[in-house]
């Protein structure tokens, strides 16, 4: 008994030995995605287009050795989904009503990271996403109240939107995995880093929220197979760039 304490008290002193703290901050650029099967599954009607965002935020680690540490990031965050589609017109096979939408979630992410290396590094752990802010924006290419359109078997009135507000129509807090990998580079030796490196998160949980036309899952436009079809996972990832001081 008194050598197994001996040999845990003799690990954690040489833990100790390697432990380093550090601070910093960074800034990333992503592709953003809110994957909805029920947006991928509408056609003409609504399809996602190409969209980007970026966060930018506060780094705090401790390394245990020179091949392990955690990592806490307190991050804020845009993520933008960019909508295109068009409406078929009332009585008309033919003739439709093109418009864009994009959808913005302003956010607080808080991921919590495994690294995997010091001057190189992997990383994997969970995060924490707090919604702060929700916008919504569509422009159709016409409006006219006298010639309506037609979707899901029902009138569709054409209108415009600008920046309202939808945070009410999503879940305030998500779940998700963050992962990645990249490289420190020294600005001043073993004190100052430049940091590069990619990395992706994930929110497992549905957020809910809208579609592209701006409808949540209960509107009367959506099928009962797109109410089953009907969620937000955000999915955004990219390049990140960051300063982080090295504590002796």
């Amino acid at each position: 008994m008194k050598k197994l304490a001996l040999f845990f008290v003799l690990v954690s002193i040489s833990a100790m030995s390697f432990a380093q703290l550090t601070l910093g901050g960074h800034y990333a650029y992503n592709s953003t995605w809110l994957l909805n099967k029920q947006v991928f599954d509408e056609g003409k009607e609504m399809d996602v287009a190409v969209s980007f965002g970026s966060y930018y935020g506060l780094i705090a680690g401790y390394y245990f050795s020179d091949n392990f540490g955690l990592e806490l990031n307190f991050n804020l965050n845009k993520i933008e989904q960019k909508y295109t589609g068009s409406i078929d017109y009332f009585l008309s096979d033919t003739l439709r009503n093109p418009y864009n939408a994009s959808t913005i979630l302003r956010t607080t992410d808080i991921p919590v990271l495994m690294k995997f290396g010091k001057s190189t590094y992997f990383e994997l752990g969970p995060v924490i996403q707090l919604v702060n802010k929700a916008t919504y924006s569509r422009t159709f290419d016409e409006l006219n109240s006298f010639d309506p359109g037609w979707y899901n078997s029902h009138i569709y009135s054409f209108s415009d939107a600008s920046s309202i507000g939808v945070k009410s129509e999503f879940n305030s807090v998500g779940f998700g995995v963050a992962f990645g990998f990249g490289a420190n580079f020294n600005i001043i030796e073993d004190v100052l880093r430049l940091n590069f490196g990619m990395r992706f998160n994930y929110i497992l949980t549905d957020l809910q929220g809208i579609n592209g036309l701006g409808l949540t899952k209960e509107s009367f436009y959506v099928t009962e197979t797109g109410r089953v079809n009907f969620y937000n996972h955000p999915l955004y990832g990219g390049l990140k760039v960051g300063l982080v001081y090295f504590f002796d």
